[in-house]
């Protein structure tokens, strides 16, 4: 049983052919065929690889140059040659001579012209679509899928209102915790860390702000993250007009970013529009307490008792005193291992496609309990391409 993976933001999906006519890691990193990519559906699409319910998983993506196929771990990037118009007629050969999918597995909110023409030769295939955005109800033609994910069980209700004939189901994130995100020994260089692109969303503000209530206490944070914006200089001149200890680190390779969290006490959230960011998770799977914004749309719910606290705008700033002052009293790689790990939260999801018509239809004999699911080896990170 196969499984197609494909991404709607032709930025991450559509690509020129390098100039030197070689995919020397610059250039994966530039298509996207890395770690970060898509990770999010990848760690589950991985999980559906250990426990046999599909065989093999192909990322569909398309560029300017003759049809390749490149190995990553466990799985193959396929890239299709494509027109002007986001067409290939490759990847309608493709499609003809190896057969559809039985997943069609779909990440983001837009339906450009490549995933028309996919839909068009696919008809059979069981499509499956997680948007990234904590507005799923407004994924274009999102009635020609079979299975929604959202994030939120206030999401899946607002769905089912527009697409009541719609499977929608809330599932659980997936992170690697053991090769990706653990914790490390070493000094804690910073009070505060904060992961997250420095974005306007993202809501540096209100972190700087309530540290700045705090000033007393001298605390420093750490900001991980790209500057994708432009922002950072504003940040950096707000940071100095509240006589705030900030730093920025810029874009870091997935290892620094678990480093960088492990030399910090505590790990915020700030943003308000936003769909789980990973970071949460990443910061609970380091041990590092977390502190989100209440505020938050969708993922505070995986911050229990034990790994962290959720605090309203108002009160960020009693939020990072409260986490600091009680350090030991929080174990959050604890909390997460009980609640998300890779055994409950692929149980969850496997769950979730019994009660589709594709469980249906293959009769998935597939514990729906994680207490009767063989521990199974953790999900190491599958998502580094090698030519």
């Amino acid at each position: 049983m196969r499984l197609a993976f494909v991404r709607t933001k032709a930025e991450s999906t559509v690509f020129e052919q390098p100039s030197n006519g070689r995919l020397d890691a610059e250039a994966l990193a530039r298509m996207k065929i890395n770690a970060k990519a898509g990770s999010s559906s990848k760690s589950i699409i991985w999980g559906l690889q250990q426990y046999g319910v599909i065989a093999a998983c192909e990322e569909w993506k398309f560029w300017s140059g003759a049809f390749q196929s490149v190995r990553a771990r466990d799985f193959s990037v396929h890239l299709f040659p494509c027109n002007e118009e986001l067409e290939s007629a490759a990847l309608q050969a493709y499609v003809v001579e190896q057969g559809q999918p039985e997943i069609l597995w779909i990440e983001g909110p837009d339906y450009p012209p490549y995933l028309r023409q996919i839909f068009d030769a696919c008809p059979q295939s069981f499509k499956i679509v997680y948007s990234k955005d904590w507005r799923p109800w407004k994924i274009k033609q999102l009635g020609a899928y079979d299975l929604c994910l959202v994030d939120e069980a206030w999401e899946a209700e607002r769905v089912r209102e527009l697409y009541p004939k719609l499977h929608c189901a809330v599932w659980d994130k997936l992170i690697d915790y053991e090769r990706g995100h653990y914790p490390q020994p070493g000094e804690k260089r910073y009070d505060i860390c904060y992961v997250a692109y420095l974005r306007g969303r993202k809501n540096h503000e209100l972190l700087f702000r309530a540290m700045a209530q705090l000033k007393d206490r001298k605390l420093s944070c750490i900001c991980v993250g790209d500057d994708r914006k432009g922002n950072r200089a504003e940040l950096e001149r707000l940071a100095a007009e509240l006589q705030i200890d900030a730093h920025f680190t810029g874009e870091v390779s997935k290892e620094e970013v678990n480093q960088i969290i492990n030399q910090s006490r505590i790990g915020v959230m700030c943003s308000e529009l936003d769909a789980v960011p990973r970071a949460i998770l990443e910061y609970m799977a380091a041990d590092v307490p977390v502190l989100v914004n209440a505020k938050l749309l969708a993922g505070a719910r995986y911050v229990g008792p034990g790994a962290g606290l959720v605090k309203s705008p108002e009160e960020f700033h009693l939020g990072l005193a409260q986490l600091l002052d009680h350090l030991p009293s929080y174990s959050p790689r604890a909390y997460l291992l009980e609640h998300y790990s890779f055994e409950k939260v692929m149980a969850k999801f496997l769950a979730i496609l019994n009660e589709t018509k594709f469980g249906a239809a293959r009769r998935l004999n597939i514990p729906s309990d994680a207490r009767n699911i063989p521990p199974l080896r953790v999900v190491p990170s599958p998502h580094v391409a090698t030519v």
